[in-house]
């Protein structure tokens, strides 16, 4: 007897890889299970097989007839910027009609919701993120990581650490701490002393953080600089993420596979040098199309009345040197206010799909397992294989290609999370403290 039976899954894409993940032409091995059934108990994966070989071997409390339905592992999330205040829709507008560039647009913004963020009280910084949990979870995440980075000061940052512990949500949320975002505006002609605060707040953030991320970018840090706040957070257990090389190379891939980081994330700028360093570090990069979409980076951009091309490196050629090169990937909606107001994997999945010409097989492996990975959770979730956590996702169609062929729309009918159901129909089942469906954001 066990709690819960999945049977007849038209197909059951497990995302099973190696020990550390798909790579190279691992990525292109989907191993799927047609007529495909999972036994859940206590929360865990029993056993996944055939329907014919579990519908003999177990008998369960709640059994779901998945017949004409996709079944997934829980889509996993290795990089947002979950608690913030405001929006910065007014200031897109500028950066579409060409009235700003994205390098001046990135470091202004981010201080823009830096100040709102200081000012909103606790109460609404926390309903905020529990509704945008809300809305991941009906689109299929289950494990989200979340960063700090708009508060910049202590009593901020160590608030939104303490709200992100306290969100008692069915998406599991892993805290990271990011001071070392951009410099705050109080801080401009005072580098050191700023680098010297954030590493100041480390022993306090380690309470409620499992990571510290830097941002070694133009807009951000330099190498030096993030190797000192790197180093102090090694010394205190934190393990380590960076934002690297986004608006212009700064060496930050190879920092990341210096110290050994799980992540690097953005990667727009990454050299030949970084590629390899990373590959022989089994450091996981994290790809983010939805800033790609969103920055309109593929596209020619306005200066002056003027279309110019886009002068960032074209990603899909970069992307699949980072493949061949043997690096671990990952893919990531980067929810924030600015650069990827989006909280959907699946959204992300389907841009993957056209913005970096990744195949099918290529994103779900990024956005399971992999994506498990960069944040060192690959042996327990990420993949549907006995003992792993039972978080998983029952599509509206009937194949995995269908779920990126297809876009504008959530083809989510029913999320698993830990063996419980908590979205059923596209809608939020769990006793939500938010609301008793998806909040209109």
């Amino acid at each position: 007897m066990i709690d819960l039976l999945i049977m007849h899954a038209s197909e059951l894409v497990t995302c099973r890889a190696g020990p550390k993940g798909a790579v190279g032409r691992d990525l292109e091995r989907l191993n799927i299970v047609t007529d495909g059934a999972v036994a859940i108990d206590r929360g865990r994966i029993v056993a996944v097989d055939p329907t014919r070989v579990l519908r003999r071997a177990y008998r369960a409390r709640r059994v779901i007839d998945a017949r004409g339905r996709l079944v997934s592992p829980g889509l996993i999330d290795p990089h947002s910027h979950l608690v913030y205040a405001g929006s910065r829709h007014h200031e897109y507008e500028s950066l579409i009609t060409g009235k700003t560039t994205p390098g001046r647009r990135l470091g202004s913004g981010i201080r823009y919701t830096v100040g709102m963020t200081r000012r909103a009280p606790v109460a609404a910084l926390r309903a905020q993120a529990r509704a945008d949990l809300d809305v991941m979870l009906v689109h299929g995440t289950t494990t989200v990581e979340a960063k700090t980075g708009y508060g910049l000061d202590r009593s901020t940052e160590l608030r939104m650490l303490r709200i992100l512990k306290s969100l008692q949500h069915p998406v599991e949320v892993v805290a990271t701490y990011l001071g070392a975002h951009v410099l705050p505006a109080e801080y401009r002609n005072r580098r050191s002393a700023y680098v010297a605060l954030v590493i100041s707040m480390l022993r306090d953030a380690r309470q409620y953080a499992e990571y510290c991320d830097v941002c070694c970018d133009p807009v951000g840090f330099t190498v030096e600089e993030c190797f000192r706040i790197g180093r102090e957070a090694l010394t205190l257990g934190f393990r380590l993420k960076v934002h690297a090389d986004q608006t212009g190379p700064a060496k930050g891939a190879e920092l990341a596979a210096r110290c050994g980081a799980t992540s690097a994330d953005h990667l727009d700028y990454i050299s030949a040098r970084g590629i390899r360093a990373m590959a022989r570090r089994g450091t996981v990069g994290v790809l983010l199309p939805g800033v790609t979409y969103h920055m309109m980076e593929m596209t020619p951009m306005v200066e002056g009345g003027r279309l110019r091309r886009a002068s960032k490196p074209f990603m899909p050629l970069a992307v699949r040197r980072m493949i061949e090169g043997g690096m671990r990937l990952a893919l990531s909606a980067d929810y924030n206010p600015g650069t990827s107001p989006t909280q959907s994997m699946q959204v992300v999945m389907q841009l993957a799909a056209r913005l970096y010409r990744l195949s099918y097989g290529e994103i779900w492996l990024m956005s399971t397992i992999n994506a498990a990975h960069a944040l060192d959770r690959g042996r327990d979730r990420g993949s549907l294989e006995a003992g792993k956590r039972a978080d998983l996702v029952l599509w509206r169609v009937p194949e995995h290609g269908m779920v990126i062929n297809r876009f504008g729309v959530n083809l989510v009918h029913t999320v698993v999370k830990d063996g419980r159901v908590v979205v059923e129909g596209g809608v939020l089942s769990y006793a939500s403290r938010t609301s008793s469906s998806v909040p209109p954001r």
